[in-house]
């Protein structure tokens, strides 16, 4: 090896290490950390990989070789009766397994038992209590050494301060996680924005935050939890199992995770691991993983320790909910309704499993609060299935933060904001290019005049040559229009024609909810064409009577007469009219009430009937049909391809029912559902 491999090798490792340093005094000392937990994690491993492969360079100091943390000079220190130790990762199931397979190999596959359980992404703390009264609670700190937050730990209302069990031990150090549910962090979020106009990254930096606060009365208010799972050191009791212990401390008061299994082989552990992968965002609570651990105390003590980890546990992390990278540009678009959206093109990044080059950035209210701008970089977060968004800069490239447009960047025209309370600019410009598209794109849509077929690019290019100049043209199209377009045959222009002749005959609700009134979503137009039954008397409606609706309130109201008194909006009724779209609210058919006060769900794909003609099917004989499962759901029918709504059903024992046995339950109103509905 030469002498400049080397010393490039010497560099890294020095460059990693103080990196490393770094980004540990930020996480744990400032609760402000610049990367995330997997970059982070890279660091280390990339770290750990040279130190091994160059021991010449190998250091007992290496950070990599102590427990993450510190102990601020603010706080009264407490020595912990044994060290807290951190936990080694695996980043799959295939290192998962490699895990498993050498503790099966060092235990000589003796018949071991594992516990699993979600990591909550919280902060660590231990409780010591002597003679069952609760004593002392410390921070984890560097490991050997916590900060004293006893007054603290006292303000978590589900910590015992007294534990009421027989066969007390003398001395009893318990060991776990503080951490404060997803609903209580987005509470605790809106209220620190109104009042310092800052809000925590994540519920893990609120956590810790709270718990640190040098007045124990705002520890109190930021409702805090706590999961047992460990201790240091007992005198006076003595346990077999990890599965044991949390029973015991179950009896002692303390709150466990339901999430908890014991597995007796690598397969159940893979299983386990699956459900929670799927179902983590399910839960109350963030997790970032899940712990496994060997059962047994007396194996885990053949087992032993590393310098800073058990060898008898591994935590296995989730991909990243967060990541850090450059905001390259921020582009300005337009809505249907005129608002002036700002999003940010990202240098790509992988996150959660899928590779991210766009966020939110919601309004121009969100930028000057991050204080961000293009160029800088950005720690971007995705929970589930939601869009990407910016959660705060972590290096600022360019002063200052980016500035609303003077004028639209479509038509040119002014933008304003209507009144001090609005947070969105609008584009006034009713004829707006950029506007109309929109309308166009939310008019065919599925839940609006449902003209299946009719998608984005048909709408380009039919504006691109001129084919669609004011809402009524869709209903003027010929064959030879669409035939022309990319990738349309005979089948599918045939498709689409019939699909738009068919949306004339569509309820008066679609219509409404297709034109876009503010504010006006789709349930509330069903509402309203309910009680108003035609266009005709939309028009000479008032706001009282608008009003007289207990679903509408004055803003709505104000809207609703707005939209009607508007010549423009005239126009395009009459347009509509004439091209023969319907503008009445049939009566809804009552066949029975057997399903009065049911509520269903809707989940899959239905094999005999589209989810419209079932909603109206449960409908007609006095259900209700929801989005979402709870506690209140009767059944859930459910078609090919289930998914999340399924399983949360399973897990709250809802009646599960397939489209057989739909049909059983509605009897033969099923078998004129094709002429009904």
């Amino acid at each position: 090896m030469t002498l400049m491999i080397m010393e490039n090798i010497q560099n890294r490792i020095d460059y990693l290490r103080k990196e490393l340093i770094r980004h540990n005094g930020l996480y744990y000392e400032s609760n402000n950390p610049e990367i995330s937990d997997s970059e982070y994690d890279s660091l280390a491993k990339e770290l750990e990989q040279l130190e091994k492969e160059n021991p010449l360079f190998a250091s007992p100091n290496s950070p990599i070789k102590k427990v993450s943390g510190f102990v601020s000079s603010s706080f009264e220190q407490i020595k912990h009766s044994s060290p807290m130790l951190s936990l080694d990762n695996t980043y799959s199931q295939k290192e998962t397994a490699k895990w498993y397979e050498r503790i099966e190999k060092n235990l000589n596959n003796k018949n071991t038992g594992f516990t699993i359980e979600p990591k909550i992404d919280g902060v660590s703390a231990s409780l010591t209590y002597i003679n069952g009264s609760l004593t002392a609670g410390a921070t984890r700190g560097d490991g050997e050494t916590g900060e004293d937050i006893t007054e603290n730990i006292k303000k978590v209302k589900n910590i015992p301060h007294k534990l009421k069990v027989d066969n007390l031990p003398y001395f009893f150090e318990l060991r776990g996680e503080v951490y404060i549910d997803k609903s209580d962090f987005r509470k605790l979020n809106e209220e620190i924005l109104r009042s310092t106009g800052q809000k925590f990254a994540n519920s893990r930096n609120a956590a810790s935050g709270s718990l640190r606060q040098k007045n124990p009365q705002i520890t109190a208010e930021r409702k805090l939890r706590f999961f047992v799972h460990s201790f240091g050191k007992i005198d006076g009791k003595q346990f077999e199992s990890q599965s044991d212990f949390l029973q015991y401390c179950r009896k002692c008061g303390f709150q466990l995770q339901d999430n908890f299994k014991i597995c007796h082989s690598l397969k159940e552990i893979m299983d386990f691991m699956k459900i929670m992968i799927n179902s983590r965002d399910l839960l109350h609570y963030e997790i970032d993983g899940l712990v496994i651990k060997v059962n047994s105390l007396q194996l885990q003590k053949e087992l032993g320790y590393t310098n800073k980890s058990p060898r008898w546990a591994i935590a296995f992390k989730f991909p990243a909910k967060q990541a850090t990278t450059k905001l390259n540009r921020i582009r300005v678009q337009v809505g249907r309704t005129g608002i002036i959206t700002p999003s940010a093109i990202l240098e790509s990044v992988t996150l959660a499993g899928v590779t991210i080059s766009h966020a939110t950035l919601h309004n121009f209210e969100e930028i000057e609060r991050l204080n961000v701008n293009e160029g800088d970089t950005v720690l971007i977060e995705r929970a589930g299935d939601v869009i990407p968004k910016i959660v705060k800069v972590v290096k600022k490239e360019n002063r200052g933060f980016f500035k609303p447009p003077h004028n639209c960047p479509s038509c040119n025209s002014g933008i304003v904001k209507e009144n001090e309370e609005e947070v969105a600019y609008r584009c006034i410009n009713p004829e707006c290019p950029a506007q109309f598209r929109r309308h166009l794109i939310h008019f065919v849509s599925r839940n609006a005049m449902n003209i299946d077929g009719f998608g984005k690019a048909a709408i380009d290019q039919l504006l691109d040559r001129k084919k669609i100049q004011i809402l009524a043209d869709i209903y003027y199209l010929k064959y030879d229009d669409f035939i022309e377009l990319d990738l349309f045959k005979e089948k599918k222009t045939n498709n689409l024609m019939k699909a738009v002749a068919v949306s004339k005959k569509c309820p008066l609700s679609k219509l409404l909810f297709a034109l876009g009134i503010r504010h006006i979503g789709e349930k509330v137009s069903k509402i309203i064409a309910k009680r108003f039954k035609s266009m005709d008397a939309l028009f000479n409606a008032s706001i009282e009577d608008f009003t007289r609706v207990p679903e509408i309130g004055s803003i709505l109201a104000l809207s609703l007469k707005e939209f009607f008194e508007n010549k423009t909006v005239r126009n395009v009724i009459n347009n509509l009219i004439a091209a023969g779209v319907n503008m009445i609210e049939p009566e809804t058919e009552q066949f029975g009430t057997q399903f009065d006060g049911k509520m269903f769900v809707l989940t899959g794909e239905l094999k005999n009937r589209t989810r419209e003609q079932a909603d109206k099917i449960i409908k007609s004989l006095g259900g209700k049909v929801t989005s979402s499962v709870s506690k209140k759901t009767d059944y859930i029918i459910v078609g090919a391809n289930a998914g999340s709504k399924l399983k949360k059903a399973k897990e709250l024992n809802v009646k599960i029912i397939d489209e057989t046995e739909f049909d059983v339950l509605t009897g033969k109103l099923s078998l004129i559902e094709s002429t009904k509905f």
